[in-house]
């Protein structure tokens, strides 16, 4: 019996009898051929009850059974095993383990590419970005040194191609459950054996990492996921082990720090050919073609925005009318076609009455403490200052361009030192921050989806608009094309105590 759809695992599917040739949770009494309905009744109940007993005491069938997969070998083979329907030997990736360091949680309804590009950017971005500093770095110093010519891009080089070879291909050695690797596919009793040592999994891991989507909530089998991390987590634990990550997280983010990287070529580009031009028309012209195209795609960066902010608002009217009785399982959408499988919702939620003494308390404590930790961890800290300085790397590279042209002039460096930190630790941050907060108060969707992206539109233009505010407040006040040590080093303090305090305000 194939119960599982070969393109994705969901446990909802999986007949705890599949695994009775290895564990078994019947009973051996014999059926007089008199009575036999009402004692084939009885078993089953016994069943149920032994089932349930063993879900709740959250042990493994056998300690080999508990596996975990390490995320790079995810990154690298999962987008192959998608587009050519090979999903059944991702178990081969996976190692017997006694510890695992996160579970992830998710439904199989929502976007495959969406979840990876999660995964990409929650475990390669930051090595991605700072392998992209240290590489734009060298160059500079080799540019400095006179190993490469100066003003031709050297640095933008180096850190864009050191950043996508490390995005694509960092061993990131965290080991993880993920249904689909993790359980066997092809093997029915060794299946069915994982989902019943389900607890175990979820026991041994360190936090979960839930990637949600709006069907997340929907299914019975995510929600014992996370009943069950609750109940084997403190109270002062239970926030800190619970992330949870909507669709629209990685692919924002990753997008925001792309079309950066792209800003920042052709910035360089545009105004090196403006220096060798001495006519102000063609510069302008050209000023132009860049701000046009770029304007459009943080137009559309910022429509992604503004749906993540939907998204969580989706998400936290879920947890506020969070009901187990609305969780869809798997044997019982297709109506018990077979009558030999035991109904899972009855297992999970007798399971899950049995921890919290009721559904009601469960449900109570979805609705309070879950839905409290996500507003904290999606509303209030998405965009925390460290995401913001990975975003910005990109620019970062194209300041020490500038840096590496000025070689012989070693305090003109300093300067320019102090003006890249201007804008990368303060002026840009605290831009962007207020561009999402932007994003979150205008998330509600137009009637009309011309007037919903103009809105979008409108929100960069406000963005722009700051932003050229404060590169006149260093034009004019701090005197920034003057390349002066001492005004560029208060530029950079005056700045960092405005973001300091705006950021903690905002």
């Amino acid at each position: 019996m194939n119960m599982f759809d070969p393109q994705g695992v969901d446990p909802e599917d999986v007949d705890p009898k599949a695994s009775d040739s290895e564990v078994s949770f019947g009973t051996d009494d014999h059926i007089p051929p008199e009575f036999p309905e009402a004692l084939e009744e009885d078993e089953e109940d016994d069943r149920v009850v032994a089932l349930m007993q063993f879900f709740k005491q959250m042990l493994a069938t056998r300690p080999e059974i508990v596996r975990g997969v390490r995320v790079w070998k995810l990154l690298r083979y999962l987008p192959s095993a998608w587009l050519h329907g090979n999903l059944n030997n991702l178990h081969a990736l996976s190692e017997p383990t006694t510890h695992l360091d996160q579970f992830w949680s998710h439904s199989w309804h929502g976007s495959q590419w969406t979840k990876y590009a999660n995964m990409l950017y929650l475990h390669n971005c930051m090595p991605a970005s700072i392998a992209g500093i240290l590489s734009a770095s060298v160059a500079c110093g080799l540019v400095s040194a006179g190993f490469l010519g100066a003003r031709q891009g050297w640095c933008l080089l180096f850190g864009f191609v050191a950043f996508c070879i490390t995005l694509l291909l960092w061993h990131a050695r965290k080991l993880v459950f993920l249904d689909i690797a993790c359980i066997h596919q092809t093997d029915d009793a060794r299946r069915a054996e994982a989902i019943m040592s389900m607890g175990a999994f979820l026991n041994r891991s360190t936090s979960m990492l839930v990637l949600w989507d709006p069907t997340w909530v929907t299914r019975l089998w995510c929600i014992f996921e996370v009943a069950a991390l609750l109940h084997s987590r403190s109270k002062a634990d239970r926030k800190a082990d619970l992330q949870i990550i909507p669709p629209l997280l990685g692919p924002a983010l990753l997008g925001c720090e792309m079309l950066l990287c792209v800003q920042s070529v052709l910035y360089f580009y545009i105004e090196s050919s403006v220096a060798s031009s001495d006519e102000a028309i063609v510069a302008g012209e050209r000023y132009i073609m860049l701000v046009g195209p770029l304007g459009l795609l943080f137009g559309f960066v910022t429509h992604t925005w503004r749906g993540y902010a939907r998204s969580i608002e989706t998400l936290q009217k879920q947890l506020r009318e969070f009901k187990v009785e609305h969780a869809r399982s798997a044997c019982c959408d297709r109506g018990h076609e077979e009558n030999s499988v035991i109904c899972d919702r009855e297992i999970i939620l007798q399971c899950i009455a049995a921890w919290y003494n009721s559904l009601g308390s469960f449900e109570s404590q979805v609705q309070t403490e879950v839905r409290m930790a996500v507003i904290d961890q999606l509303g209030y800290k998405v965009f925390t200052y460290q995401r913001a300085l990975l975003m910005l790397t990109p620019h970062a590279w194209l300041r020490l361009e500038y840096v590496s042209s000025h070689a012989g002039d070693a305090i003109r460096q300093v300067a320019d030192l102090a003006q890249m930190f201007t804008y990368l630790l303060a002026i840009l941050p605290v831009v962007n921050k207020l561009g999402i907060c932007l994003c979150y108060r205008l998330r509600a969707r137009c009637c009309n989806p011309c007037l919903d992206f103009l809105l979008s539109m409108a929100v960069v233009i406000g963005n722009f608009t700051l932003f050229v505010a404060c590169y006149a407040v260093q034009l004019y006040v701090f005197r920034q094309n003057e390349q002066g040590l001492l005004l560029s080093v208060t530029s950079m303090l005056s700045w960092c105590m405005v973001a300091v305090i705006l950021w903690r305000c905002i």
